[in-house]
């Protein structure tokens, strides 16, 4: 007796990564790329990635690239779970500085506070955000990876992806 299963098998999924100069003024870029790369799934999860990935972006370009020549931020995408689409934001930047919540405020400190919203946000949509040394094992400083885990729902992940997805 043989044992069928009629579930879909699952394969993860990978988009060609988009290298970016480290320029504020490529968020439009940045967001638009993210919009082409993932159609044909739920605008609300678009959105979400979307403004994560400005974020994201942006820090990348203010805390590690400005001021480096050439300085340039790399944006992936991996379905790595058929329940969970990964964004990461890499940049080639030269820093110490490590991404971390900021800290409670009250309300009035949060109105004249400047920046430190961002992985608020990320934190807030992501299920799960993190990040990682660039190439950990060298001792060099070629940057940090900061990621975030977005729920998909199976169903909406759109039929016959291939495993890896050219970008350009």
């Amino acid at each position: 007796m043989s044992v069928v299963s009629s579930a879909p098998s699952f394969h993860s999924v990978r988009w060609e990564p988009r290298i970016y100069p480290g320029d504020p003024a490529r968020t439009i870029q940045v967001r638009a790329d993210i919009r082409h790369d993932l159609r044909g799934f739920p605008d609300d999860l678009i959105w979400t990635v979307q403004l994560c990935c400005s974020e994201l972006y942006t820090n990348a370009v203010l805390h590690t690239v400005s001021g480096a020549p050439g300085g340039e931020v790399a944006r992936r995408l991996w379905l790595h779970r058929p329940d969970t689409l990964r964004l990461e934001v890499a940049d080639g930047g030269w820093t110490t500085a490590r991404p971390a919540l900021p800290p409670d405020r009250d309300g009035s400190a949060w109105l004249t506070s400047e920046g430190q919203r961002g992985l608020l946000l990320v934190n807030a949509f992501a299920i799960d955000w993190g990040y990682d040394q660039v190439l950990p094992y060298s001792q060099l400083n070629l940057g940090l990876a900061v990621w975030a885990d977005f729920r998909v729902d199976p169903g909406d992940v759109p039929r016959g992806l291939d495993h890896f997805i050219f970008t350009g």
